[in-house]
């Protein structure tokens, strides 16, 4: 479908009972859904681009007596290649499966760890928010691209990850789903809670996706550049506050 923009990306990670954490320790938040947002204070600086692929099986025709008799329907395996700016620290680490060392190192766990996934975007009519919804899926990094800074520019490398969705018991079994607030049914806390069952950060009460906080941000930056510092006001804030 066409769309504008990119609004948001929210994750989570879910037990194994696929029940999302929501703890800001153990999971990515304490309301469970943890937004990629634009606040410097949180170490975030946003996605670019969410490239999702395979959304549909490619179709096979089927032959018999020199003649197209039918016509295979496979099931889809979608993939999302995103490329982000910047993620907090600790929480890339934790949707990629690593395991902390206790002194600010990170190595591989044994396994991925199951993730939800929420692309938001806008059709472009209407102007209304589009959900990509995918419940269950893992994410993996397999390059860094890492450049000298020069006397007249700064090179960056981006947080550039792979996510590898999954079929989804929330979705019949499909790996996901695509949710229009346009829709005269939409109910935005019943998505969130499909695709991040146990989650608080939309609740009957509060809307976190509205918080003003998603935003902005006070760190300072080195060196004159435009980046969060390497430590900021709060290196450890994953935005349990939301």
């Amino acid at each position: 479908m066409a769309s504008i923009g990119l609004k948001m990306v929210y994750v989570g990670i879910k037990d194994a009972d696929g029940k999302t954490i929501v703890d800001a320790t153990k999971g990515l938040s304490d309301k469970g859904v943890y937004p990629i947002d634009t606040n410097k204070d949180h170490q975030n600086l946003g996605t670019k681009t969410a490239n999702i692929t395979a959304l549909s099986g490619n179709p096979v025709k089927i032959t018999g007596n020199n003649e197209v008799v039918d016509v295979t329907n496979p099931p889809s395996s979608p993939q999302v290649a995103f490329d982000m700016n910047a993620i907090n620290p600790a929480v890339r680490e934790k949707l990629l499966g690593r395991v902390s060392n206790g002194i600010g190192g990170y190595t591989d766990g044994d396994k991925p760890v199951d993730c939800g996934v929420i692309i938001e975007s806008q059709q472009p009519v209407t102007m209304t928010s589009v959900f990509f919804c995918f419940g269950r899926g893992n994410f993996n990094e397999t390059t860094h691209n890492i450049g000298t800074d020069t006397d007249t520019a700064e090179t960056r490398d981006d947080d550039t990850l792979t996510f590898t969705s999954l079929g989804y018991d929330g979705f019949g079994g499909k790996p996901f789903a695509i949710f229009y607030e346009s829709d005269p049914s939409f109910d935005k806390q019943k998505m969130m809670d499909l695709v991040f069952p146990g989650q608080q950060l939309v609740t009957a009460g509060h809307d976190g996706t509205q918080d003003s906080s998603l935003h902005g941000g006070t760190v300072e930056a080195p060196h004159g550049s435009s980046d969060a510092g390497s430590k900021g006001t709060n290196p450890n804030d994953t935005q349990g506050n939301i």
